[in-house]
């Protein structure tokens, strides 16, 4: 019974990865990799095109960064061995495609970021536009009802046409007012939505704390805060 639990124990032990053999697995540095295919594997070809690249997805794009980050966290073991063992390494052209592709991803995401801003700001102005439309119409009809409740106050319990007129075109305008602001509700929350702070447009500095946003800390004189020249670590 005992040699049967060490035995397993010994299984699952070499079935066990800590998952920093990835760094060198296949390399160089794999005790179980042959020379033939440490060699096959060290001839890899071009970098990815950025052709390929815009007709892939935001997620395929995603997994392709890893895979990526893990080829140049392996290369990055290999290099620092044979510089502290003082020995030759022939995988720079190998990194170098690496972190071209890895650019390149970064290059198709931020331009796609960019369209999806100018789409984004069209269609803000164009709701923009109709805001300031319906803004217009709301102060009117506020003013027009300031006017009639006026009149109609100023007639106190007379009965007359006019005051019956003008309590129908009342009724009117308060009714045109709620639908205005209805249609309002929508429209501001999407042309407001830009002053609501962004974490891509925020930096964290290791002296300050919190983080200082540029619209705040571009200029100088409208800094918010006193400078704070003692560091508190």
């Amino acid at each position: 019974m005992a040699s049967l639990i060490r035995g397993s124990i010994r299984n699952v032990a070499r079935s066990w990865t800590r998952g920093i053999e990835k760094f060198w697995a296949g390399g160089q540095l794999d005790p179980k990799a042959t020379p033939d295919a440490v060699k096959e594997s060290t001839n890899t070809g071009d970098a990815w095109p950025a052709v390929l690249l815009r007709m892939k997805s935001f997620e395929d794009l995603h997994k392709l960064w890893h895979v990526l980050l893990q080829e140049k966290n392996f290369l990055l073991t290999e290099r620092q061995h044979a510089k502290s063992y003082r020995s030759r390494w022939e995988g720079h052209g190998r990194l170098k495609k690496v972190k071209l592709s890895m650019k390149r991803i970064l290059t198709v995401l931020s331009r796609r970021e960019i369209h999806q801003q100018t789409v984004r700001a069209k269609e803000i102005l164009e709701k923009q536009t109709i805001r300031e439309e319906l803004e217009t119409r709301r102060f009117h009809l506020e003013e027009q009802i300031a006017q009639l409740q006026h009149k109609i106050s100023q007639m106190k319990n007379a009965e007359s046409a006019s005051k019956e007129a003008w309590t129908i075109a009342l009724r009117k305008c308060e009714s045109d007012l709620s639908q205005v602001k209805e249609e309002l509700v929508p429209l501001r929350k999407d042309t407001m939505q830009l002053l609501i702070p962004d974490w891509r447009f925020t930096h964290k500095y290791s002296d300050l704390p919190g983080n200082l946003r540029w619209k705040k800390e571009w200029v100088r004189a409208l800094e918010d805060r006193k400078p704070n020249h003692i560091r508190q670590y």
